[in-house]
């Protein structure tokens, strides 16, 4: 490692500036709301597919059905998420734990809502000349961005093969899935940790398996429902009504994969019907009916942050700052 793992100052703000260029862009080109009566959400998500049940939710009416106009807006790295959470921009948005720990260990405003998932089904895939785990000591390989879901999958998928993700292998920030896909097939790293819409490929060529963190016990909350305090005091009836439809479309998922294909292949642009029928195959069942915020896995992120930062050992074993169960459990009890 060079370093990297804490992005400068300004690279944050240069980031963040660029983020609120895309939104600000995209609210100016959306479509005007089709009842007046709905309330407008801009909603921040990554490309991974443990978003389904927003995607969902927004192209089967369910968002509507509460009086919402939920419109998600792509924006490449939970922590940039995080950032327009704390500012107001994005109040409602979904994020990875790690990105929630550790802006509301530095003090913002940030707190998750629900998670759907507890693992993604994520492949720490090498390159076909790496034989072993210890092939890869002082070789690449890559993230989304550092802070992201993705960062975490690699720590845990290097440090379950017995690697150290700070002395034995470099890692890029390379801005998104499709431009790690393209470093691993070209050699530019050597591993790199994915998720099943971008792994088929490779597994479906043979290249070596390292690990499969579904078949661990590695606990972590991604793309989880988050937003601020401050907006859940504000918006309670908003946010009780999202996790309605929240709630209602993960039900819609696991009954019928169908609708979760349309939605995927559509906010996903994936064109391989394929890649889309198992990607939700590997999803859908993965989705919690109850998606309560695990503790474990907020523990985990704890722990891993305390490595570069050992004074959030104070929150080892209290996830209560960074999670708020109230609004969810209130929705699950009405059922």
């Amino acid at each position: 490692m060079r370093g990297d793992d804490r992005i400068s100052r300004t690279t944050m703000t240069r980031s963040y500036l660029y983020c609120l260029l895309i939104i600000c862009c995209l609210i100016a080109l959306a479509r005007p709301a089709h009842s007046e009566e709905l309330k407008r959400i801009y909603y921040g998500t990554t490309a991974s597919p443990a978003h389904l049940p927003v995607w969902v939710a927004k192209d089967n009416g369910l968002f509507a059905r509460y009086g919402l106009d939920v419109l998600p807006v792509q924006i490449r790295g939970g922590s940039l998420i995080a950032l327009v959470i704390i500012t107001g921009d994005l109040p409602l948005s979904g994020v990875g734990a790690e990105s929630v720990v550790a802006a509301r260990a530095a003090g913002g405003d940030v707190v998750m809502l629900a998670c759907p998932i507890d693992t993604d089904p994520v492949y720490l895939i090498a390159r076909p000349e790496i034989k072993t785990p210890a092939d890869l000591k002082g070789q690449s390989s890559a993230v989304t961005r550092y802070g992201s879901s993705t960062h975490f999958y690699l720590k845990a998928a290097l440090q379950h093969i017995g690697l150290d993700p700070a002395k034995d292998i470099s890692i890029l920030q390379l801005g998104a899935g499709p431009e790690m896909v393209a470093a691993l097939h070209s050699g530019r790293i050597s591993a790199a940790a994915l998720t099943t819409r971008y792994a088929l490929p490779f597994l479906d060529r043979g290249w070596p398996v390292l690990v499969d963190l579904s078949k661990t016990d590695v606990v972590y909350p991604a793309s989880c429902v988050t937003s601020s305090r401050a907006y859940i005091r504000a918006e309670p009836k908003t946010t009780e009504d999202f996790l309605r439809a929240y709630v209602a479309a993960i039900n819609l998922i696991r009954r019928d994969h169908n609708v979760a294909e349309k939605s995927f292949a559509k906010w996903l642009r994936e064109k391989d019907p394929e890649i889309v029928k198992r990607s939700v195959a590997a999803y859908a069942p993965l989705l919690k009916r109850a998606p309560i915020v695990p503790d474990k896995g907020i523990d985990n992120v704890v722990k891993d942050l305390m490595r570069r930062q050992p004074e959030l050992k104070e929150y080892l074993n209290w996830p209560e700052p960074f999670r708020e169960n109230g609004p969810l459990e209130k929705i699950l009890r009405e059922k």
